[in-house]
């Protein structure tokens, strides 16, 4: 009997032993989960990091429509880097914005049949973008079936749609050229007061103390070629995934 007691007890003591052993483990995974939490609270209150949802295409390829971003105000806001700024134009309504900064303070802007060019230099190499296409009814049934939404497609005749691509989505197997919009954008004129369009536009030389932003998905973007030049005071943050 005295054997069987024995027997007992330790088995209660290895119990008593494991139940603290649990509640020590319990114990350090919650006070770091806390932990955690309270930094990423800090960090968001601070602007360290900052968690967007992206409901435009503007900035396709490169941030898709839908997508979540991580935003940080911690690194330095470098020239052709992807950024999130607050924009207040009295038409468009306040909210922020993420475009790529293409301009600062003194830089000469010009976009010649919709390719960008930076104090005289072409700026768009080594940025994966995106522009207006015409192509023909084989290439959107094509698209479709790679699962590009009917809705992306603006018939133009017959034969012929326009289209925002990528350079990645091109194919020798169907017809497509680029579409140079030769039509005047009331928004620039009245920015501007020069008869430009979203794909000829400038020269023009950036202020003081202003910067210019461009989406990449460049007909498909509402930026600083229709909202005007931006305060670089109203930078907020850098865009740090999906990898800028």
């Amino acid at each position: 009997m005295g054997i069987f007691c024995e027997i007992i007890q330790k088995e209660k003591n290895r119990r008593r032993i494991n139940l603290m052993f649990k509640n020590k483990i319990y114990n350090i995974v919650l006070l770091a989960g806390s932990f955690i939490i309270t930094l990423l609270i800090i960090a968001k209150l601070s602007g360290v990091l900052q968690y967007a949802y992206v409901p435009q295409a503007g900035c396709e390829p490169n941030i898709k429509k839908g997508s979540f971003v991580i935003v940080t105000n911690i690194l330095p806001y470098e020239k052709f880097k992807l950024l999130t700024y607050n924009q207040n134009s009295e038409k468009f309504g306040k909210g922020v914005y993420i475009q790529r900064l293409v301009g600062t303070e003194g830089d000469k802007i010009q976009i010649k049949n919709g390719n960008l060019f930076v104090n005289n230099g072409l700026a768009d190499k080594g940025i994966r973008l995106k522009h207006l296409y015409k192509i023909d009814r084989a290439f959107v049934n094509d698209l479709m079936l790679k699962g590009v939404s009917e809705n992306e497609f603006y018939q133009i005749d017959d034969n012929y749609f326009l289209t925002n691509l990528s350079e990645n989505q091109l194919s020798d197997h169907f017809f497509y050229e680029r579409f140079i919009n030769p039509n005047q954008d009331k928004d620039i004129v009245k920015i501007y007061h020069k008869d430009w369009t979203a794909d000829n536009f400038g020269p023009v030389t950036i202020p003081p103390g202003k910067v210019f932003f461009l989406g990449d998905n460049r007909n498909a973007s509402l930026d600083s070629r229709f909202i005007g030049f931006v305060d670089e005071s109203e930078i907020t943050g850098s865009v740090i995934y999906p990898k800028n």
